[in-house]
This record gives C-alpha cells, sequence and structure tokens, in this order.
C-alpha cells in the first residue's frame, strides 16, 4: 500500500517534468567480522559501487545502488575468503527541508569457492542533511533498522541496525563526499553459542546530476 501511495503521489509530478537525476561512483575499504561462537574471523577488501537516484518533485526520490567487493580473511588465504555483491532500493519522503524519511529492499550474495550465502532485507529510516558552516557543505547522517531480514542457512537475525555519517560538498551538477558506513547483525543464541556480524567501510564518492525544471 506504502507503494502504491509513493506512486500516486509521485507520478503528477513526474508528468510535469519535476524530474532530476544524479549518478554516483565511489570507492572504499572495508571490513567484514564474523564472531560465532566467541570465535572473531575478520576479513578487509576494497570496495565498488554505484548509484542512480531520482528526485521527483521537491519531496520524493527513488534510488538502487549496488556494490561489490573481494574480502580476505586476516589470517591469510583460506575458505575464509569471499566475495560481497549487492543491491538495494529505496524510496524517500521530504517531511521537512533538512529531513527525508526512506524504505526499501536490499539483496546481498557472500560467497567462496564452496558455496553462496544469501541475504534480503527490509530497511527503515531517514536522512538527516546538516548544515556545517560552509557553503554547499552539509553532514550527512542515516539511519536504518530491518525488521525484516532473511539469512539463507542462518536463523533470522533478533537485532539488525544500519547507520553511516559523512560530509558532502554539491555544486550545481557536480558532488564529492565521504562517508563512514555501520551495520550489525545479532543472530540468536543456538546450543549456547552466539552468532553476530558487521559490515564496516570508509568511502569516498563523486556525484554528477541533472534536472529538468
Amino acid at each position: 500500500m506504502k507503494i502504491l501511495a509513493f506512486i500516486w503521489l509521485a507520478v503528477p509530478a513526474l508528468l510535469q517534468g519535476q524530474l532530476g537525476v544524479q549518478g554516483s561512483f565511489y570507492v572504499g575499504q572495508a571490513d567484514h567480522r564474523v564472531r560465532d561462537a566467541g570465535v572473531l574471523v575478520p576479513a578487509s577488501g576494497a570496495v565498488f559501487g554505484g548509484a542512480l537516484t531520482a528526485n521527483v518533485g521537491p519531496r520524493f526520490t527513488i534510488a538502487a545502488e549496488g556494490m561489490s567487493g573481494h574480502f580476505t580473511a586476516a589470517s591469510g588465504a583460506s575458505l575464509d575468503d569471499h566475495d560481497i555483491a549487492q543491491l538495494q532500493l529505496i524510496g524517500g519522503m521530504k517531511v521537512r527541508p533538512w529531513l527525508t524519511v526512506q524504505a526499501g529492499p536490499l539483496w546481498r550474495n557472500v560467497s567462496n569457492d564452496l558455496a553462496r550465502q544469501h541475504w534480503t532485507a527490509l530497511r527503515v529510516g531517514g536522512e538527516a542533511r546538516v548544515p556545517i558552516g560552509f557553503e554547499s557543505v552539509r553532514g550527512v547522517l542515516r539511519g536504518y533498522w530491518m525488521p525484516l531480514v532473511s539469512v539463507s542457512g542462518l536463523s533470522r537475525p533478533d537485532v539488525a541496525l544500519a547507520a553511516s555519517a559523512g560530509v558532502e560538498w554539491r555544486g550545481r551538477r557536480i558532488g564529492l563526499g565521504t562517508r563512514y558506513v555501520l551495520e550489525r547483525y545479532d543472530f540468536p543464541v543456538t546450543a549456547g553459542n552466539s552468532r553476530s556480524e558487521e559490515f564496516a567501510a570508509l568511502q569516498a564518492w563523486v556525484s554528477a546530476s541533472w534536472s529538468k525544471p
């Protein structure tokens, strides 16, 4: 129903030509930490991603973002080395000049030479943009709760949260920025053993935008 409501409100603005498009590309250094039964398995690697965002009218946005990277275990080459690829879609509605509420699905594959693990999640949260004293420069804070998470081979996590903080500069057509992102998943205790996973990354990005009045 929420998706239908978004379409119902956004289509008139689109038909009136109130459309802006922004494409971005980012690179980063990321960590994937798994703690299972008290054993920590850290891995790290470079990630690459891109996003395409449509601003429909003054209030609505919809974005698609893809990311991939190869992670190498800290202990050296092993089956703990893995690849991560993900896609997420997120729609937003501006409720204040500085605040946008957002929601959308995320799909992720974690794979090594033996197996592939599938993640599916629904994110609900928002984005705040705060001036920090310089022209065209903003601080950007994002926070999400993931009430629905499915991971193949594992029970659904009890807690799933994501957050990011960064700084961006936007000119008329070009934007630059950096951000730190963090995700945390805590799974139910099974046979006395607990499991948690964290994804964290420091990213630098560049964007280009186009708008039709």
